[in-house]
């Protein structure tokens, strides 16, 4: 069994949208982990997917089936969602993003910067993709 402890949690009004800016909440016992944050642009927020309750392996994509590994699907063996999003500011536990998709309430697990490192200029990506 493997276990991770919340860090904070998404606060957002109305439904999960990458455009619309959204609040990080960090619990008060992480905050002092949040030194030197707003000296990056961009974040790598890690969350957990907690209203997922059934997964599946197979998945079909614009008429293509696939395994949920090649997806970005959230109905998965282990529900964790990734997002680099763009962070606007920060106010004590409170940090400001754009490019979140998940839920009010949703558990976020961790936070990395975003650097140089997690770039790759063009990746090959399957024709079947949403996103090319």
């Amino acid at each position: 069994m493997i276990q991770y402890k919340a860090i904070g949690f998404v606060e957002r009004e109305g439904p999960p949208s990458r455009n619309l800016p959204c609040r990080v909440v960090i619990l008060e016992e992480f905050v002092e982990g949040l030194l030197g944050i707003e000296e990056f642009s961009h974040l790598i927020l890690i969350y957990h997917l907690h209203e997922v309750k059934e997964w599946s392996l197979l998945k079909e994509v614009r008429g293509f089936k696939v395994g949920v590994f090649a997806t970005r699907s959230p109905r998965r063996p282990n529900p964790v969602g990734i997002s680099v999003v763009t962070l606007l500011g920060r106010e004590g536990n409170k940090l400001e993003v754009v490019g979140l998709n998940a839920v009010n309430g949703t558990p976020v697990i961790d936070l990395k910067p975003y650097d140089r490192w997690d770039s790759v200029q063009e990746p090959k990506v399957a024709p079947w993709h949403p996103v090319q």
